[in-house]
């Protein structure tokens, strides 16, 4: 049985090299002292809607919740440089969510983890940070950035999300969106039938494509900033040309 998720379809379409690093030669990764920052976000928006009850669910209490994870992480962690500007930004992060959001609503399900067959030997999974109810009983599938909103978004995660749910709960998802905590907005698609079942054939299309592949060039592009096997990277020195002349 072959498992994917949608992270790694996403980079295996980004750069084979990546790929190669993350899915074939399982290299560890050096992750960010902003993706540590990211996962505490997260991690508490999902247990304020999962385990805080809706009337006691107020702006104080979201940022008590995260005062106490962020003050648990390890030391080592808290004293590297940026730490702290990165603790009040995520901060500000949950306060103008706390603002802009109905915090008493109750979330179809958060945090949910989900499998379903694309084909008799291909698994997709992933987990759902939130669904809510729709008026007409569908579903609206909310994916929380803790970045900006980007020029370009490409929605096929959403996509296969909403694959996911809807063969688990069997009911529909009409809706799905990117919430950019950063900047407090959010990008939203309409999900019909019809894009479902391309997410689907085009996932399938792709994990033939992994099954096969033999050889992994890199594709230098600015994602590669935020690559988190830049440091094993072979081509990280063209990388560090790139980056210097086109300034990302």
């Amino acid at each position: 049985m072959f498992k994917v998720s949608p992270l790694r379809l996403r980079v295996f379409r980004t750069c084979l090299l990546r790929y190669k690093y993350q899915y074939v030669e399982r290299l560890r990764a050096r992750l960010r002292i902003q993706d540590t920052a990211g996962s505490c976000v997260h991690t508490v928006l999902g247990e304020f809607f999962a385990k805080v009850a809706a009337p006691e669910r107020t702006a104080e209490r979201l940022l008590s919740m995260f005062d106490r994870r962020w003050g648990a992480l390890s030391p080592r962690y808290l004293n590297m440089e940026g730490v702290e500007a990165l603790g009040r930004g995520s901060r500000q992060q949950l306060e103008k969510f706390a603002r802009q959001q109905e915090l008493t609503k109750q979330p179809f399900l958060v945090e949910a983890y989900f499998e379903t067959h694309l084909a008799p030997d291909i698994v997709l999974f992933g987990r759902l940070d939130r669904a809510d109810e729709e008026a007409d009983f569908s579903l609206h599938i909310v994916d929380y950035k803790t970045g900006s909103h980007p020029e370009e978004v490409e929605g096929d995660q959403l996509r296969l999300y909403a694959v996911l749910a809807q063969d688990n709960l069997e009911r529909r998802v009409s809706r799905g969106s990117f919430w950019y905590l950063d900047d407090s907005q959010m990008w939203t698609i309409e999900l019909d039938e019809d894009e479902k079942a391309q997410a689907k054939e085009d996932a399938v299309l792709h994990t033939l494509e992994m099954r096969r592949a033999t050889e992994f060039p890199g594709t230098i592009a600015p994602h590669c900033a935020f690559c988190p096997y830049l440091h094993a990277c072979e081509l990280r020195n063209e990388i560090a040309q790139q980056r210097q002349v086109e300034g990302w």
